[in-house]
Order: C-alpha cells, then sequence, then structure tokens
C-alpha cells in the first residue's frame, strides 16, 4: 500500500463519522491511481456498506458517495466488487451492485461470466440479478437469458429476482435494443409467472410486465392481455383467463402498472365482483346479540336456505363461520345474527352501521333438504339458531307444506327473532326454561304438543348441540325426517383443511362442504361435543388478551 492512500484507507475503516467524510472527500481529489491502489481503496470503501446507519441521515449520505467513488475506480475494481456481491448480505449488495450498474458495458462480460460460474448457487445468483437491474447501459441486454434462465428455478427467490431484474431492465434501456422474439419470450415467461403459487413472484412478474407495457416493449395484442388479465379478475370484463391467478386483492393493487383508459381502469373498486359488505343496519336483539344487515349484493343473489359465509371482521382477525338469517335479492343485502361469544365474534358485533366488514366467502355449504311432505313440517332454533331456520321455514311453506315453528330461550329476555319466524311460519311456539313467556320447558315439549296434535314427517333444529341431541331422541324411530345443523370448528369452508371432520353414519363428513344440515340420527354427537371443546382455553387466552 503506497503512503499516500494509508492514511485514507484507515480513515474510511475508522468509526468516525468525520474522518470517514474527510477521507471519502480527499479520495475524490486522486488521480493516476495504480491498479493496487484501486483495489486497497475498493476493500476499504466497501466496509461503509456494511454499516447500520439507524437514522443517522449525515452516515447514510456518506454510504450512498462511497458507492459513487466505488463505481469510480472503473472496471479494474468490477471483478473485485462482484466477488463482494455474491457473499454480501441483501442491504450491503444493493450498494455493491449500484457501483456495478454504474460502471456500465465493461463490467457487463465479468458479470455474465459469474453467472456461469455460480449456476447451483441461489444466493450469489440473485444477488446478480439484483446488480444486472442496476445497469443503464444496453449492454446489459446479453443478461436477459440468463434472467430467463433463472426465471425458470424451483426457488422463489431466484424466480422472483430474475422478474425483478427483467423490470428493472426495462425500465432503463430501449425496447429496441431487443429482437422482437426475445421481447415475446421474455413477455411469455412474464405472463405465466402471474399464476405462480408464490406472491412474491406473481408480485415481481406483475410489476415487470406492467413496466413493459409503459415503455412500449410489447405488441398490442401483449398489452390487452396483460391488461384484461388483471381486469378479469377485478369483474371488470369478460376475458379468457388462461393461467392468470393473481388472487383479487392482489390484482386491485398492481392494475396500475398496467395503463387502461377506461373509467374503470382508473378505479378499480367499480368492478362487477366488487362488494365493500358495508353495515347498513344494526340492532341489538338481546343482551350480547346482534342482528346485522349487510351490503354484499353478489351473495345476496345466490345464497339459498341453510347456506352459511364465513367472515373476518378485521385485517387480522380470523375467520368465523355465520349462518344466514334471510336475504334481499333485488337490494343486494344479507342478514346475520352474531353472538358475542369468544374474540372474533365479539369483534363482530363491536362493529357499527357505515363500517366494513374485512372480508366475506360464500355462499359455502349445501342448501336445506326441503321438499313437500305428507305431514307438518316444524323447524326449532335455539338462541341465535333461530335467524338460521327462518330461510328454510319460508321454503317449505313455499312448497305448500304445513310449517310449525319452535323458539326456545332459558328467560323471555333471551327470545329474538319470534316476530320474523311467524311471519313464514304457520304457527309458532314459544319456550323458556324458567316459564316467563310461552310453554315452560324446552323445545322438545313444544315438539312433543305437535307430534301429539297431527302427524310430523320433517324436523329442522339449529341451535346448541345438547338441543338438537335432544330432538333427535324425540323424535328418533318416530317416521320423521330430521335434520340438524352442524356449526363445527371452520377454517377454509370449502373442505380443504379438515378442521369441521365430523362422523355421521360411520363415515368421515366436512360440515363445511357435506354440511351444514345431516342426518339427526345419523351424527355421533359424543365426537362432535369433544371437538367443539378442543379450543375453550385458546379461545379463552383470545378473548382475555383482547379486553387488555
Amino acid at each position: 500500500m503506497t503512503n499516500r492512500i494509508n492514511s485514507i484507507t484507515a480513515n474510511i475503516s475508522s468509526q468516525n463519522t468525520d474522518q470517514l467524510k474527510a477521507a471519502l472527500a480527499e479520495v475524490s481529489t486522486l488521480s493516476d491511481l495504480s491498479y493496487e491502489e484501486k483495489q486497497e481503496l475498493a476493500a476499504a470503501i466497501s466496509t461503509t456498506f456494511y454499516r447500520d446507519p439507524s437514522g443517522d441521515e449525515e452516515l447514510s449520505q456518506l454510504i450512498d458517495q462511497s458507492e459513487l467513488i466505488l463505481a469510480s475506480l472503473g472496471v479494474e475494481v468490477a471483478g473485485w466488487t462482484i466477488e463482494q456481491l455474491v457473499e454480501a448480505d441483501a442491504e450491503s449488495a444493493e450498494h455493491f451492485a449500484g457501483a456495478l450498474g454504474r460502471i456500465g458495458a465493461p463490467a457487463v462480460d465479468l458479470l455474465l461470466s459469474r453467472f456461469d460460474t455460480s449456476k447451483g448457487d441461489d444466493y450469489s445468483q440473485i444477488n446478480l440479478l439484483l446488480a444486472a437491474g442496476h445497469f443503464t447501459d444496453p449492454a446489459i441486454a446479453r443478461v436477459l437469458p440468463e434472467a430467463l434462465r433463472c426465471a425458470g428455478s424451483a426457488n422463489k427467490q431466484v424466480k422472483s429476482a430474475a422478474f425483478y431484474c427483467m423490470g428493472r431492465i426495462f425500465n432503463r434501456i430501449a425496447p429496441e435494443t431487443i429482437s422482437d422474439a426475445d421481447r415475446s419470450t421474455l413477455f411469455d415467461k412474464l405472463f405465466v409467472g402471474l399464476s405462480d403459487p408464490s406472491a412474491l413472484v406473481r408480485r415481481h412478474a406483475v410489476r415487470a410486465i406492467g413496466k413493459g407495457v409503459r415503455h412500449s416493449y410489447f405488441t398490442s395484442g401483449q398489452v390487452e392481455k396483460s391488461h384484461n388479465a388483471l381486469r378479469a379478475i377485478l369483474g371488470m370484463d369478460h376475458f379468457d383467463w388462461d393461467d392468470a391467478f393473481i388472487v383479487r386483492s392482489e390484482a386491485e393493487h398492481q392494475l396500475h402498472y398496467c395503463h387502461g383508459s377506461s373509467k374503470e381502469s382508473e378505479n378499480p373498486s367499480r368492478g362487477r365482483y366488487h362488494q365493500d359488505f358495508t353495515i347498513l343496519e344494526k340492532r341489538e336483539l338481546c343482551a350480547n346479540t346482534y342482528y346485522f344487515k349487510v351490503n354484499a349484493p353478489l351473495l345476496a343473489k345466490k345464497i339459498q336456505a341453510g347456506q352459511f359465509i364465513i367472515i373476518r371482521p378485521n385485517l387480522d382477525s380470523e375467520r368465523i363461520p355465520l349462518s344466514i338469517a334471510g336475504w334481499d335479492r333485488e337490494k343486494g343485502y344479507l342478514e346475520l345474527v352474531i353472538m358475542a361469544a369468544g374474540r372474533t365474534s365479539t369483534e363482530a358485533t363491536m362493529k357499527n352501521v357505515g363500517d366494513s366488514i374485512q372480508d366475506v366467502v360464500g355462499p359455502l355449504g349445501q342448501r336445506s333438504h326441503v321438499a313437500k311432505y305428507e305431514g307438518a313440517c316444524v323447524v326449532l332454533g335455539g338462541g341465535y339458531g333461530t335467524g338460521a331456520v327462518i330461510p328454510t321455514a319460508r321454503d317449505l311453506r313455499q312448497l305448500g307444506n304445513k310449517v310449525y315453528g319452535i323458539v326456545g330461550a332459558r328467560t323471555k329476555d333471551l327470545l329474538i327473532l319470534v316476530d320474523e319466524l311467524k311471519a313464514v311460519c304457520d304457527e309458532v311456539f314459544v319456550t323458556t326454561n324458567d316459564g316467563s313467556v310461552g310453554i315452560q320447558g324446552f323445545v322438545t315439549h313444544a315438539l312433543e304438543k305437535i307430534m301429539e296434535r297431527e302427524k310430523v314427517s320433517m324436523v329442522l333444529a339449529v341451535g346448541p348441540v345438547p338441543m338438537m341431541m335432544a330432538v333427535a331422541k324425540v323424535t328418533e324411530g318416530k317416521g320423521i325426517e330430521a335434520w340438524v345443523s352442524l356449526n363445527a370448528i371452520m377454517v377454509d369452508g370449502t373442505g380443504m383443511c379438515g378442521a369441521c371432520r365430523v362422523t355421521v353414519g360411520g363415515k368421515t363428513r366436512f360440515a363445511c362442504y357435506h354440511g351444514p344440515d345431516f342426518n339427526a340420527y345419523q351424527v355421533d354427537f359424543g365426537e362432535l361435543v369433544k371437538r367443539q371443546q378442543m379450543f375453550v382455553a385458546q379461545e379463552k387466552i383470545a378473548f382475555e388478551a383482547m379486553q387488555r
């Protein structure tokens, strides 16, 4: 090391910001540096890339200045910089990559050579792709075959880095630099990336396509294909989906990467499939139990009696299943009854008119078993289950059946939706455990009175498990078709996760997919009770955490 750079390298390597500032300023005045001096200075300067500014604005600026000075040392330090790049951490690699990009064309061959020798080393490939994205010289187009190769990697980090690199290059060099055939190949690879299982890969694929669109890299047909793919996901128009499977929440945020002139493209929220799930009405039915009217026009058009939805009240909430108490297909709303029992249901009941539910998925499950029966039909609701039997009662009556309704609660203050049930039944019986109103006793007592009066062909019970078990016991062996609704633990609501397994007729069934209504005489209630008690302790912890 020559004497003239001895003190400079020492000051750069020190932890004193003032010394670093003075040393960098002195390096900028040096000329006629030998190859060895440049190597020594590069080694010293690169130490700044590993410093943590931690909010120190001056140090952050000095690190950026170091990147510029490293690049000014020229092609003689390019090989050394690449060797540091492939081993560097993510933050430091950005600065090595930036320096290489500024060195420009003379470093491209070295970069390509390192791509070749680093095959199989995913970490090195990622950092090399990062560096390629910093070049502004047209020569960097020669790296695109390497980017295409990496785009076929099984490693999602490598694949996403390849798409990131492509997008950066689209931003930096003119499209004429790349042949039409190569641009078409790039588009095809990126479009396939829209269907990748990894959200990270999808994000970088759509961003790269968007940058290619903006900088005229693609044909008008490719532009239309990319734009329509995102518009179709948002329900804005009809489109042959191909393999474009970006999820809708991604498409809403990424559509702007692909330009469009229509009003809908400027406002994705106006899409045909967009729903905001705004709460239109809320009222308290009894202590801790609330009625909600929720805007959901697409769900309202398709929902059927017995089906359910899964909601997530807030962004960080769990998913919970809810029965449907009613709907209006023309006005586009659903009616829900929610009892605040655990953390998530309590979060839902805290919503007010004008608020929105974060997510609503549905319709889920199978519709209720409704038909024209010889004898009478009886629907029994316990607690919030009363709302769930109203749609089925309505459908049964519309088919010409005589329909009885039974509503049960511990006391009269806990009775809900009695008038609403009366509107869809021929007659409604009310029971309370304490006799404060109606028949003193349980819903089964009212059911027995109806069975004594006339022939009953079908019953549907929705409510607590003990109540449904009792209904099954009272009706079994009497030639009555009996159904119960099993609101077991549900997660995905499509039968994929298996969380809602129940045993019916000796076979495993999924309450969310095969149900929620099942033959009451075939349900293994003992197993169901155990399953519902599995997470009681965890639910208590979650609820207590919310109250802190």
